[in-house]
């Protein structure tokens, strides 16, 4: 298996599939990454028009630390559009243990160069509110059960007026912190947000300096 599916299957799993159901985690464990979620929710701001576009690049992780050869990814939104919508609900209905309301779907992401597929509904709550359908199907080697793939909560949540863009999975506590590709993230500015957002044990991603006004890669 190339780099880029080993990419695609770690964030499908670690990221996407809500595989904590099968885990049998304790209580706990759910109830600590809603109080994340409810945390980031606090002031919410998101803006789809803010978000679509060019892509974004991580650059920081909570609870999720990428090793080895996967340290950096870059993730793209796009406007969902009919076509999209009724081909993963073509691909991933009969997967799904619970069915969203598929005409409400809003945004599509497409993570790494394999461009693993995420189609996105906007929740009930604060703004930035979603639950996503992972397309297991197209972009994944794994194959799922029929009514097995869960519905996955996210919270959303634009920063500094919009250059950085948090992303908490609230089923699995994994988060993400990104900033546009071409717009390079200052490593002073971002440990500022980090300690400001109290979510966990984090982890620099892209982390190699590139000059010396902090920027990294």
């Amino acid at each position: 298996m190339d780099l880029f599916n080993r990419i695609g299957d770690l964030i499908i799993i670690l990221i996407f599939a809500n595989i904590s159901q099968c885990l049998r985690v304790k209580d706990e464990f759910f109830k600590r990454n809603k109080e994340m979620c409810m945390r980031v929710a606090k002031q919410p701001f998101f803006d789809v028009d803010l978000v679509v576009g060019k892509p974004w690049k991580v650059f920081y992780t909570w609870n999720l630390k990428l090793d080895g050869d996967i340290t950096c990814f870059e993730f793209t939104f796009k406007n969902a559009s009919g076509e999209t919508i009724n081909r993963v609900w073509s691909e991933m209905g009969e997967y799904l243990e619970q069915q969203p309301s598929w005409e409400a779907a809003t945004l599509c992401l497409y993570v790494g160069p394999s461009k693993h597929e995420m189609l996105l509904f906007a929740d009930q709550g604060p703004a930035g509110s979603f639950v996503g359908v992972p397309n297991m199907v197209r972009s994944s080697s794994l194959v799922p059960t029929r009514k097995g793939v869960s519905l996955i909560k996210f919270q959303f949540k634009l920063l500094n007026e919009g250059k950085y863009l948090l992303i908490v999975d609230c089923n699995q506590g994994v988060a993400s912190l990104g900033t546009r590709s071409q717009d390079p993230a200052n490593r002073t500015e971002i440990e500022g947000l980090v300690a400001g957002l109290n979510l966990g044990d984090g982890f620099p991603v892209c982390a190699k300096e590139s000059n010396k006004n902090e920027e990294l890669l």
